[in-house]
């Protein structure tokens, strides 16, 4: 009875703990992990929850971010340590589902196939490129690592051996049977095909690319090419190309005229001429006057000249904003200031300020009164004591009557 109750327990306890050992397998609570040793499978996890996943054939997880789920192909992803790849699945030109293969019982090391779900599509290196196997991509043949592709076999080419005081870090030699293209031998051994652009050949002389009629040898290279280029332009205008043209004026081609099929249209700022002209005067008639051309002229800048004023003229009065505050009129209501006065007028003391002092300030105007009135008196006023100089000794006020 004992046992029993302990093989129950026991039995109630190992889920648990083998849900703990499945949950210490993730490194994190969530995200993507690469398996330890086969490269195309990976893990996701999460809340600590494992699931795995396997990459589709000929394609390798890579683990860049536990954030991304990504997976490239083999070739693209770094394996190493973990090797080990799924079963391959594979088809008629392809040896994986996807991937870039070499062709099968084939001697041509540039071509091969790119396959993407199984089905391939033949491709060609660039010329002087062979299909490296270990990396999937096209590389100098020397880098390759395949057996029978270097340019000594499939191009029939060797780098000369120079003296030593005569070698060159990297000589380059002209290809014997293509004027465009040039080799070139790196540390003067290894050889390494490269090609001018379209229109040029290689100068032997220069060591460089140069135009045909530079290199007398290759002077026609491009001549047969041109010649039926442009006997298919003759039946067909629209097949002039710019590229094509470009390349053979650069060449010195004497390219054909063919300004009568070319259609020129003039844009939208074309001068419009008309169809007909004017008609002529006749010639014993009196002739119209032509156009006047007027030149333009800059308008003069006009300057406000100072106001003049004639000798004996009793100069202007001038006026003085007051110094008084504005008188408010307050009501229940409203609040309304009372229109803006001045003070008074005044006179200056100076009698040079007056071109004439005749016209000078008198007291015979009514109207004023004196600052310092008092009563007057019959006889002869005494003489005023001598006052400090002042800009303005004598105030005029408005005359204001008040009631009696």
């Amino acid at each position: 009875m004992w046992l029993f109750g302990v093989a129950a327990s026991l039995l109630a306890v190992a889920p648990a703990t083998h849900g703990q050992d499945i949950a210490s397998e993730c490194p994190a609570p969530n995200g993507y992990f690469a398996d330890a040793n086969q490269c195309d499978k990976y893990y996701h996890c999460v809340d600590n929850v494992l699931t795995e996943k396997l990459c589709p054939d000929g394609m390798a997880f890579n683990d860049i971010n536990p954030a991304v789920e990504k997976c490239d192909l083999v070739m693209l992803v770094d394996c190493s340590g973990r090797t080990k790849l799924q079963t391959p699945i594979p088809t008629e030109n392809c040896e994986r589902q996807n991937g870039n293969f070499a062709v099968r019982g084939s001697n041509d090391c540039s071509q091969a196939y790119r396959c993407q779900d199984g089905v391939g599509t033949l491709i060609t290196c660039p010329e002087g490129l062979v299909f490296a196997l270990d990396t999937g991509i096209c590389d100098w043949p020397d880098q390759s690592g395949r057996v029978g592709c270097k340019l000594e076999d499939t191009q029939n080419f060797t780098c000369p051996r120079v003296q030593q005081d005569q070698a060159v870090a990297h000589p380059r030699y002209q290809d014997p049977q293509d004027c465009q293209y040039f080799y070139v031998c790196i540390n003067g051994k290894t050889p390494r095909r490269n090609g001018c652009k379209f229109g040029q050949v290689f100068n032997s002389k220069t060591s460089a690319c140069d135009v045909p009629t530079e290199v007398p040898d290759c002077a026609d290279y491009y001549t047969e090419f041109f010649d039926e280029h442009f006997a298919q332009v003759e039946q067909n205008p629209s097949l002039l190309s710019q590229d094509i043209l470009s390349a053979a004026i650069l060449a010195g081609y004497p390219v054909p005229l063919m300004t009568d099929r070319v259609r020129i249209t003039p844009g939208a700022g074309a001068k419009r001429v008309p169809d007909e002209k004017p008609p002529r005067p006749p010639l014993g008639g009196t002739p119209r006057p032509g156009p006047q051309r007027v030149s333009p002229q800059r308008p003069s800048i006009s300057r406000p000249e100072p106001a003049r004023r004639e000798p004996g003229e009793r100069p202007l009065r001038r006026r003085r904003p007051g110094t008084r505050r504005r008188k408010i009129t307050t009501t229940t209501t409203t609040t309304t200031a009372a229109p803006e006065y001045y003070d008074e007028y005044y006179y200056y003391e100076d009698e040079a300020y007056y071109d004439d002092p005749a016209t000078g300030p008198t007291d015979d105007n009514p109207n004023t009164v004196s600052g310092d009135a008092g009563p007057a008196s019959s006889g002869p006023s005494p003489p005023a004591p001598a006052a400090t100089p002042s800009r303005l000794s004598t105030l005029r006020f408005p005359l204001v009557r008040t009631a009696a």
